[in-house]
């Protein structure tokens, strides 16, 4: 059964497909559709993106991912990575995973290049009614959680 649903917002509207099944080949498609795109991966669901055909080729950095990642040196980190491998303003980021990851990711593709394209796939349940929805991104401070972030949507 797949379902498709048009998340409206003030700035933009998105769509959030629900299909058993499906991360292979709707990762498949992102990939064959853009030549710049860059995974962030929960190491711990690495296996679903080894199923794709040349995932060695592909550009992605694997995450040990807790609320623990969601600090500026994990940022900084991880964006310096995005950098080097030559995104341009049409780049896609893709997270695979939990929540923290979605939020970092959104965090991230929000301000590297003042913004490019992200595209989440959450793999827990809270990821999927929260982070990856709604458009809420962000990182924690020595002062509390998420008390820095942006409001970006996904595409």
């Amino acid at each position: 059964m797949k379902k498709k649903i048009i998340l409206k917002t003030k700035n933009k509207n998105y769509t959030i497909n629900i299909e058993p099944e499906s991360i292979v080949k709707n990762l498949q498609t992102i990939i064959n559709k853009h030549d710049k795109s860059v995974f962030l991966i929960d190491r711990k669901v690495f296996y679903v993106f080894k199923k794709i055909k040349n995932f060695k080729k592909q550009n992605y950095i694997l995450i040990n991912c807790s609320e623990k990642i969601k600090s500026f040196k994990n940022y900084a980190e991880i964006s310096q990575k995005i950098l080097k491998f030559g995104i341009n303003r049409n780049t896609k980021i893709i997270a695979i995973g939990g929540g923290s990851l979605g939020d970092l990711s959104g965090f991230i593709a929000s301000t590297i290049l003042r913004g490019v394209d992200l595209i989440h796939f959450p793999t827990t349940l809270l990821a999927q009614v929260d982070s990856s929805i709604g458009g809420k991104n962000g990182i924690n401070t020595t002062s509390g959680k998420n008390l820095v972030g942006t409001f970006y949507q996904p595409k």
